[in-house]
């Protein structure tokens, strides 16, 4: 098994593909497959696991979206400021603090979707294996759910007047000492989206080196077991 942090993101990738490639064998073949050549009773339990594997490949593939979307969520805070005829600094950089919150929503909910579906296909087919969680799958990796550029886009500059300080700033207005927080706002912004892309990145990495090889071996066995069955109805 490789260590999570030899897996560069290109190798992250092969494996991706390598998996994607085996499930289109039989797996993606078929959308929603009837399996007509097996028993009724059969049947259901074949595609019960058939949703589950395309699900949990489904969450795998949306990890790897959510890791590239945070790679552009960085460009775009990098790139500031951005357009100042139509986007203020502080909207610029608003907006990608709101990207960086929905991706880490995302990458918890798609996260979690992985392993229970890897769980559940793990059951279905009663494979044995070590059921430890290892350190480095996506349940493991946890992203902080706040972090030091929250506080530049949930509360106003501070000002005499306390009740301000509790308020969001309204991006459309020109406040005076807003481009003062701008600069260190994106330093802790880019720092917060460094800290999750690593978050991110480890968690796919760690389901790939941890589980890939089970996944792999689920997705083998599934178009076998295809395979079998419908020779099996040819040959009657």
């Amino acid at each position: 098994m490789s260590r999570v942090d030899e897996l560069t993101t290109g190798e992250i990738d092969e494996r991706i593909v390598s998996i994607i490639e085996l499930a289109g064998e039989e797996l993606m073949r078929l959308s929603d497959p009837s399996f007509e050549f097996v028993s009724e009773q059969m049947a259901g339990g074949i595609l019960t696991v058939h949703r589950r594997l395309k699900a949990e490949l489904a969450a795998l593939l949306n990890l790897r979206t959510v890791y590239g979307d945070l790679i552009v969520c960085r460009v775009v805070a990098d790139n500031y400021p951005w357009i100042h005829n139509q986007l203020s600094p502080y909207q610029h950089l608003r907006l990608a603090w709101l990207q960086l919150k929905q991706l880490t929503s995302m990458f918890d909910h798609f996260a979690t979707e992985l392993d229970r579906l890897h769980d559940e296909t793990l059951e279905l087919l009663s494979i044995d294996i070590e059921r430890e969680l290892a350190v480095g799958s996506p349940r493991g990796s946890a992203v902080e759910r706040s972090g030091r550029a929250d506080r530049w886009f949930q509360v106003m500059p501070q000002r005499e007047v306390s009740m301000v300080e509790t308020m969001r700033i309204a991006s459309e207005l020109s406040i005076a000492g807003v481009a003062e927080y701008c600069d260190a706002a994106r330093r802790d912004l880019l720092e917060q989206i460094d800290a999750t892309v690593q978050v991110v990145h480890s968690g796919i990495a760690g389901f790939l080196s941890c589980r890939g090889g089970e996944l792999t071996d689920l997705i083998g066995r599934y178009n076998d077991m295809i395979r079998n069955l419908q020779l099996r109805s040819d040959q009657k």
